[in-house]
């Protein structure tokens, strides 16, 4: 088979393109265009030079690892090293996936004749249509997959959560480490609009207006409210209003925490409107 290196960089260039947009999907970490393009750019110019490199297996198996772990730099923002671990296990558990489903269509179709592998890079000679609907239905089918285990997930982690007699789902999150800087009690996270509150409280959430607590405080002393610092999943910082309730429970069990109300949507499906702390992850 003539190798055509356009054909290459073309293939490895939409590959990892799906691959990083997989892994933005499934570890929930937003990606700007230009840096997703870019990183998918540079790792199908550096799958082109390892098709055709005659290297060393030790040193073939460092270079396998430096580039995704470059890629994952390139495409997301560095956060903290535990974000980038996750990021990087997803980005290996996508790469499972897409690899194996280019394995069996290569080993149980014709077309796989029109397939070849050098070093871990794939090169095909296919038409562009079928190409295109290969790789798109690998990662439709990598995207259904991870949302069944996410749903599985959830499943297991979903618990009712009583507020002053409003009952709501909430998802234990393991990422959840929120403290009152003053009482040190942990912190439930819920959307803003998920709890019957003053229209007044709400409005100053709802236009993140941290000059209204003091009359807020005035007007609803029963709630003790109060600004907590707060770092979201992408590393944006803000101050979200928190209040302490007269009554939460957790399956019906009584705890002892404070209530804080971010704009930010928790299940993009609606299917829990707020996040537990981790301190309760023996529930």
């Amino acid at each position: 088979m003539i190798i055509y290196v356009d054909i290459l960089f073309f293939t490895n260039f939409l590959m990892d393109t799906l691959l990083l947009a997989t892994t933005a999907l499934i570890a929930g970490r937003k990606v700007r265009p230009w840096r997703l393009l870019g990183a998918a750019a540079a790792g199908a110019l550096f799958g082109c030079l390892l098709f055709f490199a005659a290297l060393p297996a030790a040193l073939l198996f460092l270079i396998k690892i430096a580039i995704p772990a470059g890629l994952i730099l390139l495409a997301f923002p560095f956060e903290r090293f535990s974000s980038y671990g996750r990021t990087a296990l997803t980005f290996l558990a996508a790469n499972l996936l897409f690899g194996g489903g280019m394995y069996a269509f290569y080993a149980f179709t014709d077309a796989g004749s029109h397939m070849r592998t050098a070093n871990g890079i794939y090169y095909m000679d296919l038409p562009l249509w079928l190409l295109l609907l290969l790789s798109f239905g690998f990662y439709a089918l990598a995207r259904g997959f991870f949302h069944l285990l996410d749903q599985r997930k959830e499943k297991n982690y979903l618990h009712t959560l009583t507020v002053d007699g409003t009952d709501l789902l909430a998802l234990l999150d393991t990422g959840n480490s929120l403290y009152d800087p003053i009482s040190l009690l942990p912190v439930v996270l819920s959307e803003w609009d998920a709890l019957p509150l003053p229209e007044e409280l709400l409005r100053a959430v709802l236009h993140q207006d941290a000059t209204a607590l003091p009359v807020l405080l005035e007007q609803f002393p029963h709630l003790h409210l109060r600004l907590l610092p707060y770092t979201d999943a992408t590393g944006a910082r803000t101050l979200l209003y928190a209040y302490k309730p007269k009554e939460l429970k957790i399956d019906g069990q009584e705890r002892a925490a404070l209530i804080a109300l971010t704009l930010q949507s928790l299940s993009p499906d609606r299917r829990f409107q707020a996040l537990l702390h981790r301190d309760w992850s023996n529930l």
